[in-house]
């Protein structure tokens, strides 16, 4: 048997989850008592949060930390850091605060504008009141004329004005027509509700971004060298970026009002960049904001191609290398809501780069961001920028970025990490977190940060918390989610990544200001259609090759590259596909092709090469080519999701159906024929399966995932998985009591009754706690599963004292065989509620609480393999 199941079986699976626990400054002991719960839930790793720690970096932070080393030694347990004082990452425990400081504060530009009506000789302009803080200066006054009824200018008409800037007046004969004249401010101040970030560190600076070394990091090293490396294993950055502006997750250049990152050197840095004279790029810096017709396209371009390089020299490779040298891993996530992961002001830039000196990908999701169940239509959320969250983006792109960035990147060694469940309100069960863990694992994500545990006696910050003190009613069985996780990542680890095709990050397209479409619905389609991808930027794309017309990258292949529509692109991007088209891969544009490149190259004869589908027949076309490897026809298809790994000769493949309603029922082709083991995660156990045609029939219960393994040999020894054939109806009547949260003793609440919601408005609407259900009834010949239907929400069976399971999620299935007699079963069953029903916090308004009890219908059913 594969090595990594046999340990599954054998309850020695890997460590693979480090969870965020909240500190405030507790006493030791309460602390301690946290530390175990994450411990008895069977986590060996745990993040120190130090956001809410008031005396971060003082006294009492290095004793307490000590403690929480010293604790988790003697466990053996891991720990990581998060690695500022307050969120997002990048205050530096202060340090920009510091008077001495100040220089290494950010530095940005604005613009503002004033009008002049031409033909006049001598006129003023008083641009010097647009700079009107103590500290802005102004960088430069260009006017252009207007080039028609709109706000487009006209570039070849440029005027620098600035040398004429005298005592905050420039004098200036203005010809026919009208103008704009452009003042660029170079401002240490953000916008008014960006005020609270401008001590934070300056992404383009070096030294400024030092800080975050000479006040977190060092220090932590001289404190505790001799943990670093063996009970200390890293640092975790959470959503640091260019904090230019915060409010929307829409802060794209040629906006008007945006500020920008800046430094000195950038007109220069973009002229190399583009291959443009400095003076051509000086005067279209108000591009920035303005329409100045094409020479638009490729400043907003080069603009982000150099600030966001800066970034990951600066920044996350600064740190990544540190922590490195230093002997232990540089971890984290940037802010990527909503095509945030592109963009400046929340983001940084670009995804990749900003996480390209850290040694795991990272994302997170947590607010609403998705909910399982929910694939198709836009929702409310609990976030910014109007609180709606895309499935397009979150569900189909999000994890893939991740899960990709660890595929495509030697040094993160496959490692794609999730900050998970935190901050969806204590409306969030063990059912909705393992719907969320599985969309993760179906797109490759394989390290879990979940948020949060919190010593805090009824912390209201961003539950729910896995312990709470002990309150947390569901935290018996919050072990069983975390084993069935980590038992699912072990399955996979080590495997080699098998997608179809690559995707292009196509910040760029963005980028350059030209009509495009983001590549999100991309992911969508090809997700949806059972073809599996990996999202790659321009910057490993310009070192790839192609072999037999794959693309190769570290390890990985695929058999053609898709490019989501834009109108204009970048040369030196054109440039490589059209390489790699030469070389045999099949480049793909959905709907149009490129019709220009952001630098007026000409493009024309790259054309040919390129071929263009409609973004609705991109998937048959693929099939079509035969660059598919997986298919399938029946019920379900839609919902069913699979990941493809390669492993010492072993092809292994999840496969999980994240429809909470309805079950898949298809017959599924492989490239593999043969004999196969199929692994159950949940249950742990393992059964066997053939085919010769390499069709496999599957069968999916709603909710649930399963492996199937081809490569493994023979194993008579295991069952065929059954499958279910019939199911009849059980009516039955319960003895029903009740426990609230906190009581040690069960009470009456009904006799010989049917069931009925136990949180219903006239029966105990703010009930939290555990409902206990008696009855008996007679066996009948080979119906030896019993299935309670619907369930609030997690609970747990025993049949004749024998104890059956938990399921803390549909089908709420247990297996009666072993333990059922012909006549007089006596079965008890207890259900979990949710806690939402009387912690009726503000994050719980989005998602729909489930009634408490069982609800039914209740049947009996026949299996068979």
């Amino acid at each position: 048997m594969d090595i990594k199941i046999s340990e599954n079986v054998a309850g020695k699976h890997g460590s693979y989850i480090l969870p965020f626990l909240w500190l405030h400054g507790e006493p030791n002991d309460r602390v301690k008592e946290e530390i175990l719960a994450i411990y008895n839930s069977g986590i060996r790793e745990l993040c120190a949060e130090s956001r809410p720690y008031e005396n971060f970096c003082m006294e009492q932070w290095w004793n307490d930390f000590k403690f929480i080393l010293d604790t988790a030694k003697e466990l053996g347990m891991k720990v990581w850091l998060l690695d500022d004082k307050c969120f997002p990452t990048g205050f530096a425990n202060g340090y920009l605060l510091k008077p001495e400081n100040e220089h290494l504060r950010k530095r940005q530009i604005r613009e503002r504008q004033s009008e002049a009506l031409g033909p006049m000789r001598q006129a003023k302009l008083y641009v010097g009141g647009w700079a009107d803080k103590p500290n802005e200066k102004i960088l430069s006054v260009i006017a252009y004329r207007h080039a028609d009824e709109r706000e487009g200018l006209d570039f070849s008409t440029a005027i620098d004005l600035t040398e004429r800037l005298v005592d905050g007046m420039v004098c200036w004969d203005v010809p026919s027509g009208v103008w704009r004249v452009c003042v660029t401010i170079e401002t240490g101040d953000g916008v008014p509700q960006n005020a609270h970030r401008s001590c934070y560190i300056d992404m383009l600076n070096p030294e400024s971004c030092r800080a975050m070394i000479e006040a977190v990091y060092q220090p932590h090293y001289e404190h505790f060298k001799e943990y670093f490396g063996n009970t200390f294993v890293g640092f975790f950055s959470d959503e640091p970026g260019f904090l230019n502006r915060v409010g929307t997750y829409h802060n794209k250049t040629g906006q008007m009002y945006e500020i920008y990152p800046w430094r000195d050197d950038l007109v220069a840095l973009i002229a190399q960049n583009a291959g443009l004279e400095e003076r051509s790029v000086r005067l279209a810096i108000p591009a920035l904001w303005e329409d100045l017709g094409e020479i638009s396209a490729a400043i907003r371009m080069h603009y982000m191609d150099v600030i966001t390089k800066l970034y990951r020299e600066n920044f996350g490779n600064m740190i990544g290398d540190w922590c490195r040298k230093h002997g232990v891993l540089y971890i984290g996530h940037v802010i990527e809501d909503c095509g945030a992961h592109m963009r400046m002001a929340y983001g940084a830039g670009h995804y990749f780069r900003a996480l390209d000196g850290q040694d795991m990908a990272g994302m997170d999701i947590v607010l609403m961001q998705d909910i399982p169940g929910i694939s198709d239509c836009i929702h409310r959320a609990s976030l910014t920028d109007g609180g709606i969250a895309d499935p397009a983006f979150f569900r189909y792109t999000l994890p893939k970025l991740a899960a990709s960035h660890s595929h495509i990147q030697p040094l993160k060694k496959g490692r794609a990490m999730c900050e998970i469940f935190g901050a969806f309100g204590w409306a969030e069960g063990l059912p909705f977190m393992k719907g969320l863990a599985d969309i993760m694992l179906a797109s490759g994500i394989n390290r879990f940060v979940p948020h949060a545990f919190s010593p805090k006696e009824e912390d209201p910050d961003c539950p729910p918390h896995f312990y709470n003190g002990g309150k947390n009613i569901q935290y018996p069985l919050f072990k069983n989610l975390m084993d069935y996780m980590g038992r699912c990542v072990h399955a996979l680890d080590g495997g080699i990544h098998r997608a179809d095709v690559a995707v292009f990050y196509n910040a760029e397209g963005e980028w350059t200001g030209g009509k495009n479409k983001i590549f999100h619905s991309v992911c969508k389609t090809l997700t949806t259609a059972l073809i599996d991808f990996d999202i790659i930027p321009y910057d490993t794309l310009s070192e790839a090759i192609v072999q037999n017309g794959r693309l190769r990258v570290n390890g990985e292949d695929y058999g053609a590259l898709i490019i989501s529509e834009s109108e204009v692109l970048p040369y030196d991007r054109l440039e490589c596909f059209y390489r790699l088209a030469l070389a045999g891969l099949p480049i793909i544009f959905t709907d149009t092709k490129p019709y220009r490149s952001a630098e007026n190259k000409d493009i024309s004869y790259m054309l040919a090469l390129f071929e263009c589908a409609p973004e609705k027949v991109l998937a048959k076309k693929l099939r079509e080519k035969g660059l598919c490897h997986v298919s399938g026809e029946g019920e379900g298809l839609r919902q069913l999701r699979f990941y493809h790994v390669s492993r010492d000769g072993r092809e292994i493949y999840l496969f999980s159906n994240e429809a909470i309603r309805e079950n898949v029922n298809a017959r599924i082709t492989l490239e593999q024929s043969g004999e196969y083991m199929i692994y159950e995660p949940w249950e742990n156990k393992c059964y066997r399966g053939e085919t010769k045609d390499g069709v496999v029939a599957l069968t999916l219960e709603k909710g649930n995932m399963l492996f199937v393994i081809f490569g493994d040999g023979e194993h008579g020894e295991l069952p065929f998985m059954s499958q279910e054939k019939e199911r009849m109806p059980l009516d039955l009547r319960f003895d029903i009591e009740v426990k609230e949260e906190g009581e040690k003793e069960y009470r009456g609440l009904a006799q010989n009754s049917e069931l009925f919601n136990v949180s219903a408005d006239d029966r105990i609407p703010h009930f939290s706690g555990y409902v206990r259900y008696r009855t008996r009834f007679d066996a009948t010949d080979d119906f030896t599963v019993i299935d309670f239907g619907e369930v609030g929400e997690v609970c747990e069976a025993w049949l004749n004292g024998e104890y059956l399971g938990a399921r803390i999620c549909a089908p709420y299935k247990f297996d009666m065989k072993k333990a059922m007699r012909r006549t007089g079963n006596e079965l008890e069953v207890v259900v979990t509620s949710n806690l939402a029903h009387r912690r009726r916090d503000k994050l719980s308004r989005y998602i729909q609480i489930a009634p408490t009890g069982i609800m039914g219908d209740i049947s009996v059913c026949r299996y068979e393999k």
